[in-house]
């Protein structure tokens, strides 16, 4: 009942959004992940949102994972205290199914099972997040077989500015960062840095030990143009973090108060050239990436072992304009790329009886890309991307992405679809990962392979101020790789390709209107039902941590004169299943409760410098747990100002 009542809920607020006015069709946006080339918001066939700097500094949030829980089709696991294990799952897919960029940079964790740690993801120095959704492996390969999130940091600048701000609040948290740009010797420049310190809260069901985190991140980017139709760029990520976590008591299968800690750094740097011929018309770039993670954990007995890995990847990109793109077409173009990426991974701890995690293993991949961009008649694009992968540990693979978005202006009606096949190679930590007396790695897995579709219509209401859509989408997995199946060998857990095909299927349901020029609001719902064979039984069971119902409201209010802003944010997730090992080693299968979350936001500007901002996070200290046996913070109150110059 509580579900229906949910629904109900957000069906309503479509619904009452949907007949309201305004005034002003905002400006077309333009992304910059939904193909190899920027295209207009309008003539993309896959699903998109964009999360702009407004919204992130309206809602307060210090994290970014906090704003990507209220994304269509996006599902949180967050694993305990501030800054603990985060996954992200999107329709259903795996955390490492996603791909994710920072300012163009691949920054998925070769050593981290090849996924994100969006734990460590600070909102500070962050201008934009697109999310797009469905296979995008036909542009950008392996990790992309769910769908891309790009984060695009508020880069280089020629205008001179300075901003600071300083918060303080729950749990023994105290975060302040600053940001300066400008022009220095020629370059375009932008330089943030943050850093955010909580004493945390106990992770675990049992004890009362809080669980710390520290997060010291820096952002660099420079841009200079030597020449009329030559643009030269550098981008440049680093964070050093520390976190506590609560590990495993063998006695219950739960996690119990431990002395487990993790040092980590985190390194992204990129640097670009783009020349532009003909008028524009032919575009060529050359990019290079690295990408680099070192690990240490450590425990009440010392070192526990490490792992680091290095991405060293180089991209070469020709893109030709045959016509323009405009503000309802994507133009008609064609864009072909060479990728060439070489990841190294390492692993280092103590040799046991079990064995010797000591290791050191690499992986090259070069890849063929072609997309083209038609737009046959008026309001109507089309995109075609093929992908040729060649691995140097697996068959080559051929992948593609097809892609239709039609507008009709008069009706304000937007038809969107799009097919594609995904594809995900095996993670180092699947094929070759040890950890003594727990798992040991498989090198012969198969990658995974998919097929993917999705159908939808976005309706814009009166004066272009409301909207609502609707998308249904639909995914085939085969060979999904599954990390408990039992070694008879080494009396291991090992990862084993699933016979048989997983389903992932669902309908996203969005709403947008602003009433009035003060007031926005917005409304989603996503139901996923994602099922795969059971390993042993083979009989279709419900993926875990992934729930059937999720939704979000949000309101945001500003008075006439611009100088106070108000947030207010409701997000539900569903019911879901987890899997539990107890001392037995026998898995069962358990359920986690739904749970409801309100946080509020409220800012107030003193100056055109100063402003004063406070947010509640968990406003009713709701309790509830997205992995079995983890709390999750209960209620949080910050303060905190900001300075802009």
């Amino acid at each position: 009942m509580r579900t229906i009542s949910l629904v109900s809920c957000l069906l309503a607020t479509i619904t009452a959004t949907a007949t309201a006015s305004a005034a002003g069709r905002p400006p077309e946006t333009i992304v910059v992940t939904a193909s190899r080339i920027p295209v207009p918001l309008s003539a993309v066939g896959s699903s998109v949102t964009v999360i702009e700097r407004e919204q992130i500094e309206r809602r307060e949030s210090a994290f970014a994972v906090d704003l990507l829980r209220d994304v269509p089709g996006v599902a949180i696991s967050q694993s305990g205290s501030i800054g603990s294990q985060t996954q992200l799952r999107m329709r259903g897919a795996e955390a490492n199914q996603v791909l994710v960029l920072i300012d163009g940079i691949e920054a998925n964790d070769p050593a981290g099972n090849a996924e994100f740690a969006f734990e460590n993801l600070r909102t500070w120095d962050i201008d934009r997040i697109e999310v797009v959704r469905g296979a995008q492996s036909g542009l950008w390969g392996s990790d992309a077989l769910a769908g891309v999130i790009n984060v695009i940091t508020r880069g280089a600048d020629e205008e001179t500015s300075v901003s600071g701000f300083a918060e303080g609040g729950a749990f023994d948290t105290f975060s302040a960062g600053t940001r300066i740009a400008g022009t220095l010797l020629g370059a375009r420049t932008g330089l943030s840095v943050s850093r955010i310190d909580s004493g945390g809260s106990n992770s675990s069901r049992s004890g009362g030990e809080d669980d710390g985190y520290r997060n010291d991140t820096a952002n660099l980017s420079l841009a200079i143009s030597p020449a009329d139709n030559v643009e030269l760029e550098f981008n440049g990520r680093y964070a050093d973090i520390h976190k506590e976590f609560d590990s495993t008591d063998w006695l219950t299968g739960l996690p119990a108060d431990t002395a487990d800690e993790t040092d980590m750094s985190l390194a992204y740097f990129g640097v670009r050239g783009t020349l532009s011929l003909l008028d524009q018309r032919w575009v060529q770039s050359l990019r290079a990436g690295w990408t680099r993670s070192d690990t240490d954990n450590s425990n009440e007995f010392g070192s526990n072992g490490s792992t680091d890995a290095d991405r060293h990847a180089f991209y070469w990109q020709s893109t030709y304009h045959f016509t323009p793109a405009s503000s309802d077409s994507a133009g008609n173009s064609l864009t072909l790329a060479l990728d060439h990426e070489r990841e190294d991974f390492s692993q280092r701890g103590t040799a046991t009886v079990w064995g010797d995690p000591n290791q050191d293993q690499s992986d090259r991949n070069t890849a063929l890309v072609a997309e083209g961009l038609f737009s046959p008649v008026a309001r109507v694009s089309v995109s075609l991307s093929l992908r040729h992968d060649d691995n140097s540990n697996f068959d080559n693979i051929n992948t593609y992405r097809a892609t239709t978005a039609w507008t009709d202006e008069t009706s304000g009606t937007r038809l969107h679809a799009a097919i594609g096949r995904g594809q995900k190679a095996p993670t180092f930590i699947e094929r070759y990962g040890y950890f003594p007396g727990q798992f040991t790695g498989n090198p012969d897995l198969d990658p995974e392979r998919s097929t993917a579709w999705e159908f939808g219509i976005d309706q814009a209401l009166p004066a272009g101020n409301a909207s609502v859509s609707a998308t249904y989408f639909h995914e085939d997995l085969k060979d999904e790789i599954y990390g408990f199946a039992f070694d008879t060998q080494s009396l291991q857990t090992t990862a084993v390709n699933l016979p048989g095909t997983s389903k992932r299927r669902g309908v996203e349901l969005t709403a947008m209107a602003q009433p009035v020029p003060a007031l926005k609001l917005s409304a989603a719902y996503t139901y996923t039902d994602a099922a795969e064979p059971d390993a042993i039984t083979g009989d279709e069971v419900r993926e875990i941590r992934r729930p059937r119902h999720a939704g979000s409201l949000g309101a945001d209010w500003t008075t006439l004169d611009g100088r106070l802003q108000l947030n207010a944010n409701f997000s539900y997730t569903g019911t879901r299943n987890d899997d539990y090992y107890p001392p037995t080693f026998i898995k069962e299968v358990v359920g986690l409760g739904a749970y409801k979350l309100v946080s509020l936001a409220a800012s107030w500007r003193l100056d055109e410098s100063v402003r004063l901002y406070t947010r509640v996070d968990n406003l009713f200290d709701t309790s509830y747990e997205d992995v079995y046996g983890y709390n999750t913070p209960g209620i949080g109150a910050y303060a905190g100002l900001r300075l802009d110059f």
